[in-house]
């Protein structure tokens, strides 16, 4: 099969249980898969995207990022050695990179995606990351025509951190799957579980802000009878220590810890909850937020980093840092049915600005533009 002349998407990062940035990848190649003919995906999981027209090129499951470091090392070789040589042999129109990993070689048009610069900022957090973010990242985005940013956030950290001209880098949000997160049909504010609950969603990382949240419920507690439920993973070590929090503060049959869990039963927690609570200290995007919003779940989350932009004048804004006004906010939109409701319906008007279609048009008019800088360049 010819591939001259494609756009060539690197979905290396896709692995046989994709989450995060997996799960980007392939809701973005989804939608351009409608929009375009002329895709070719590079990827170890092919099965992942069943129904897209595009031809799949399998590559080695060596580079799944389940593999960690050495999954990561693999890829940046693959990437420099096998792919580097496609690139060059079939002459791809445009590369894509969904994440910050690029062929290092300015002869390759290249479109590069930057979710957050986290470990940067957060760099006790992610000590191998911080490495790869602070001498690779700058080489791969100067090496690439136009970095996506997921954020206006994120677009000021990139040109911050690494000196690129602002015109390079442009902000791409990303979407939600409707047919996955959408409101109860009953139309109503009210929770559907019995006993009610706030709800946090996320990764178990310290930059997550849950022991201030944990701090800031127990003040909660003394005044309603409410429970908080924390559905994700992350560091065993921290999630211990969240723990041992909750035990020293005799919150043990108040607060409960559950584990990743698919779509269907993360979208039956929004629709339980009496709110969502997102005390991140900073977000590339906060994809919570908006998944919450559009299950018509009140939102309670940061003034910092990307959550205002994601979250607009539909949630509730608080001071991370400060344990007090996240339990007077909670309180509030415990006690509340009327704030409940209109923290509803502005939420669900906020998460119909944002799709994947929307996101995909702009990817789409990106990779053109490379495209054809690229051409006039040669004299083509």
């Amino acid at each position: 099969m010819s591939v001259h002349g494609r756009v060539g998407v690197n979905a290396s990062i896709v692995g046989e249980n994709p989450t995060g940035l997996g799960l980007y990848t392939i809701n973005l190649v989804r939608e351009l898969d409608k929009l375009r003919d002329d895709l070719v995906v590079y990827t170890s999981a092919p099965a992942a995207f069943d129904g897209v027209r595009a031809p799949m090129i399998a590559i080695t499951s060596a580079v799944r990022p389940d593999r960690g470091m050495r999954g990561h090392a693999c890829r940046a070789l693959w990437l420099q050695t096998v792919q580097r040589v496609r690139a060059r042999i079939h002459g791809f129109r445009v590369v894509l990179n969904t994440v910050p990993e690029a062929i290092l070689d300015r002869r390759i048009p290249q479109v590069t995606v930057v979710h957050d610069l986290l470990p940067l900022h957060f760099p006790s957090q992610s000590r191998r990351q911080q490495h790869y973010f602070r001498h690779i990242v700058p080489r791969v985005l100067r090496f690439s025509r136009r970095v996506i940013a997921d954020s206006e956030s994120t677009r000021r950290d990139v040109v911050r951190h690494f000196g690129l001209a602002p015109e390079a880098v442009t902000v791409v949000y990303p979407g939600y799957d409707p047919a996955a997160y959408f409101p109860d049909s009953r139309g109503t504010s009210v929770p559907v579980s019995k006993s009610p609950y706030v709800l946090y969603v996320g990764n178990l990382f310290p930059h997550k802000n849950l022991q201030r949240l944990i701090d800031a419920f127990a003040m909660l507690r003394r005044r309603v009878p409410v429970r908080l439920v924390i559905r994700g993973a992350g560091r065993p070590e921290y999630a211990r220590s969240l723990r041992e929090q909750v035990e020293t503060l005799g919150l043990d049959e108040a607060v409960r810890f559950l584990g990743y869990a698919d779509g269907r039963t993360l979208r039956d927690l929004y629709l339980g909850a009496t709110c969502l609570v997102f005390p991140s200290l900073g977000e590339g995007f906060g994809l919570p937020v908006l998944e919450a919003m559009a299950c018509g779940l009140p939102v309670i989350t940061s003034r910092v980093s990307s959550l205002p932009e994601i979250a607009g004048d539909a949630a509730v804004m608080v001071d991370p840092g400060d344990a007090v006004e996240l339990a007077e906010a909670m309180h509030r939109v415990v006690t509340r049915s009327d704030l409940r409701e209109e923290l509803r319906r502005q939420g669900l008007e906020r998460a119909s600005q944002f799709s994947w279609r929307r996101t995909a048009v702009d990817v789409s008019r990106i990779l053109d533009e490379v495209a054809e800088s690229d051409a006039i360049s040669r004299g083509a």
